[in-house]
Parts: structure tokens; C-alpha cells; sequence
């Protein structure tokens, strides 16, 4: 089987990218508690692919592979991005748990480094595609831009099953983060190499 190769991808494929994010997180445990309900998730998720995605390519953060199976949106040292655009999809989220969502990411924010970090906002595949070894790579890819620049890299795994992943690229666990009837997410760190 050939290898796919892996981009750093420009602007011109934002679709691309954010369908195969989107239909990456259907799934997600932590995501899907945020947004159960289908047609909102798509709805939220969507302002949320435009928003993480904006910094993600105006600073040479997106990879993902030649066909667009999967992608990442990394965000540079230095942008941080206002969690209050986000707001208006928070009528999206189940009346009951909005205050449980916001601890949760007022919790999380507690975990980001201090230090100049890029930070891996979503890594998805499409369903399809998962368990061939595309995260992987594109992971991969990913990493040795953040590693020529000698910077820490962070993220949030929402996915218990992803943490095994990141684990083989380097990445330690922080800490655990969950409110009410939320499902955990993971805080992780991983350093120049």
C-alpha cells in the first residue's frame, strides 16, 4: 500500500479539511455531550470549524493528507482564540449542562502552558478511513514543523481511545477534566525533541 502524503495545506482546501474534521468528531464522546442532538452539532460545529480553522491557516497550521481523509488545525504561539465567538452556539447545547460545558473549559483552560506552545485544536479522520495509520501521519508531519521551531506542543484529548496515539509521538498526560455527566477529557504536553 502506498503511503499518502501529508501537506501543509493552504486556504484553498478549508472545505476539504473542515468535512473530513467534522465527520471525524460525529463520534467524539466529548463533542457529541456538548452537541447530542444531530442537527445542532452540525449546525455548532461548523462556526466551530470556521473559527479554529481561521488562525489554524493563516499561520501555516493546517496538514492533512492528499485526499483530504483527515486533517489538523494547529494554532501558533501567541494566538489565543476569544471563546467568545463561540458563544452563539452555546443555544445549541442542552439548557441543563451549559453551566457544566463552561466549567469544563474554564477547567481545561487552567492547563495551557505558559510558555510559547503551538496547540493542536482538532486532529480528525473520517470514519472511514480511521485505523490505517493517517493520524499518524499526519500527526507526524505536524510535529516536525513544532520541533524545528524547538516549542512545545499541547493539546486536549476528548477521545480516551486517541491517547495512545499522542502517547507515541511524545506526548505526557497532564491532568483530567470532567463536570456533571461529562466524559473526561486529557490535558497533554509534549516537548521539543
Amino acid at each position: 500500500m502506498e503511503i499518502p502524503k501529508v501537506n501543509n495545506i493552504d486556504d484553498s482546501k478549508a472545505e476539504e479539511v473542515k468535512a473530513a474534521i467534522t465527520l471525524g468528531f460525529t463520534a467524539d464522546p466529548l463533542i457529541r455531550w456538548i452537541f447530542p442532538d444531530p442537527q445542532k452539532y452540525l449546525r455548532s460545529f461548523a462556526v466551530w470549524m470556521d473559527e479554529f480553522s481561521k488562525p489554524a491557516f493563516e499561520n501555516g497550521g493546517v496538514f492533512a493528507d492528499e485526499n483530504y481523509y483527515g486533517g489538523s488545525l494547529w494554532h501558533p504561539p501567541g494566538i489565543h482564540l476569544d471563546s467568545e465567538i463561540l458563544a452563539p452556539t452555546f443555544a445549541d447545547i442542552p439548557e441543563e449542562r451549559v453551566e457544566h460545558v463552561v466549567q469544563f473549559f474554564d477547567e481545561l483552560g487552567k492547563y495551557h502552558p505558559d510558555e510559547d506552545h503551538w496547540y493542536l485544536a482538532f486532529i480528525a479522520l473520517d470514519p472511514s478511513k480511521q485505523g490505517q495509520g493517517l493520524g499518524s501521519l499526519i500527526l507526524k508531519e505536524a510535529l516536525k514543523v513544532v520541533d524545528e521551531q524547538g516549542k512545545i506542543a499541547y493539546l486536549e484529548s476528548s477521545n480516551p481511545k486517541n491517547m495512545t496515539l499522542y502517547e507515541r509521538h511524545g506526548f505526557e498526560t497532564m491532568g483530567r477534566v470532567e463536570f456533571g455527566d461529562s466524559p473526561p477529557a486529557h490535558p497533554m504536553i509534549r516537548y521539543p525533541r
